[in-house]
């Protein structure tokens, strides 16, 4: 009984955190980006991060990955969901395009994951767990809409959150089937490392590496680095591991949500009856996927 309760207080606890803190990420991307374009910021994001969980994993002794296709696997899930990801989404944020905007659109991830779980991993998606993901889309609608600005100088924007989505979905997916029980400091190294690479080499490509070491970039890199790469991707890892794909996808339903709050905690901005709601209908689509 003291093992079950535990494992519900895990289950309980663990999205809620992650939720939490990858929420943060819109706050640090907002407060760095004046002062680094999206590729510059998230290279030095990554790099760092990737030194960081090496010195974790050589005082640990964590095992590291022996076979080439481990490294290989570990690779492709990290361009997928770290640096695709993250890339589309600050590139987004960068050109000026609301948040809400992109919010929405990565909120069709769940429904994405629950459509490709089936065929690609055998999972089950059953007739409530749909009305779940149907309840929480339409509760991020509720959340973001009163934010919702287009532009149609944004196409570009609005076209790297859809790479972002899918890189986000292809890559739980991948590291589901391929990469769900890699050590998460050890394989964490690879993921980071590889898009670190990466974004450095499209950086020197296609936009100025420049960067504007000020006090605010500095805190905001810093968080990136170890609260977000680091906290919430490890947490990312293990909800991976233990939990089916379309459960762990419900809850980035959470992601704006939790945005959301932290803007209306640290920057003020206002919360009304309309996102309230959403708030609980998007909670409840969560809570109906992931009922056991």
């Amino acid at each position: 009984m003291n093992t079950m309760a535990k494992s519900s207080r895990w289950h309980l606890m663990m999205p809620l955190i992650f939720v939490t803190l990858y929420g943060s990420g819109f706050v640090g991307a907002k407060l760095g980006l004046p002062y680094a374009a999206p590729l510059p910021f998230l290279a030095w994001r990554f790099v760092i991060a990737a030194g960081l969980l090496t010195l974790i994993a050589l005082f640990l002794n964590a095992p590291w990955p022996q076979k080439a296709r481990e490294v290989t696997h570990l690779a492709v899930a990290g361009l997928l969901t770290t640096a695709t990801f993250s890339a589309g989404t600050f590139i987004t944020i960068y050109l000026g395009v609301s948040p809400a905007i992109s919010a929405l659109i990565i909120a069709l991830q769940p429904i994405l994951v629950a459509l490709g779980a089936g065929p690609i991993l055998g999972e089950k998606i059953t007739l409530r767990k749909y009305g779940g993901f149907l309840l929480g889309l339409i509760g991020v609608v509720l959340v973001v809409s009163h934010k919702v600005t287009f532009n149609h100088a944004h196409v570009v924007g609005v076209l790297s959150s859809v790479i972002a989505l899918f890189g986000l979905t292809a890559g739980n997916l991948y590291q589901k089937r391929f990469c769900s029980e890699m050590n998460i400091f050890t394989g964490g190294v690879v993921q980071v490392l590889i898009a670190g690479i990466a974004m450095f080499v499209l950086g020197f490509i296609f936009e100025s590496m420049h960067v504007q070491w000020t006090g605010q970039f500095i805190f905001a890199l810093t968080w990136m680095t170890v609260v977000v790469s680091i906290g919430a991707l490890s947490i990312l890892y293990l909800l991976i591991r233990h939990q089916e794909a379309n459960q762990v996808a419900s809850i980035f339903y959470l992601v704006p949500v939790s945005a959301t709050i932290l803007s209306f905690l640290l920057f003020k901005d206002t919360i009304d009856l309309i996102a309230i709601i959403g708030i609980i209908i998007t909670a409840f689509g969560v809570v109906l996927v992931n009922k056991r």
